[in-house]
């Protein structure tokens, strides 16, 4: 998968460019139409409402607006695929984009594949709320390092509505795992004084 962000401002501007998983190119202005298309177009929500000079959404498989909470519904109504409240972090676009693809990752011998909000395991699975989603996630796609609290947190609350603490969504998703095998809960690791991390791997 490829992303462009059309990024004229900071911090989006600054971003680095050796993001790897899904893959990133970040390019700053009118200019990042240039080439092929990609799979999903983050820009300011402000371009994505008034201007409408980009491609039709058969072009581009998905837009991403970023901006205020104020233009969130809007851009909804106006066929975003997501949005991203300001302000949002590499970290916050890696999961939301994710969304959007099956992910595949190993806890020990056993292959798992989260698609959408199901987790499947050798023919079982299990469905996760919108919050189990976006932690495991975040957690398999930074696996085996740990997600500090504050970053977990942090892209929990921009998914909008009303949240639970962090520590009940990851009691509950650690029950979720454990439906499907009790090793997999204990597999869910929290690590003091920083955040949490699960023990897996990437499928290879």
């Amino acid at each position: 998968m490829i992303i462009r962000i059309l990024a004229d401002r900071e911090p989006y501007s600054a971003f680095p460019c050796d993001f790897t998983s899904p893959s990133l190119s970040i390019i700053n202005g009118p200019a990042g139409l240039d080439g092929p298309l990609p799979d999903i177009l983050v820009l300011p929500a402000e371009d994505f409402l008034a201007l409408r000079r980009f491609p039709s959404q058969g072009e581009i498989t998905r837009y991403m607006p970023y901006g205020p909470v104020s233009l969130m519904e809007k851009s909804f109504q106006w066929g975003c695929a997501d949005y991203l409240r300001e302000p949002w972090s590499l970290l916050e676009l890696r999961a939301r984009a994710g969304r959007f693809l099956s992910l595949c990752f190993m806890a020990g011998e056993k292959k798992l594949e989260l698609r959408g909000s199901r987790l499947s395991m050798q023919g079982q699975w299990v469905e996760l709320s919108d919050s189990e989603t976006i932690l495991l996630r975040v957690l398999a796609l930074n696996a085996p390092l740990p997600v500090p609290r504050e970053a977990a947190q942090s892209l929990l609350a921009s998914s909008g509505g009303r949240c639970p603490a962090l520590g009940r969504i990851v009691s509950s998703l650690r029950r979720k795992l454990e439906e499907l095998d009790l090793d997999l809960g204990l597999r869910l690791l929290a690590i003091r004084g920083l955040g949490y991390r699960l023990d897996a791997s990437g499928c290879g």
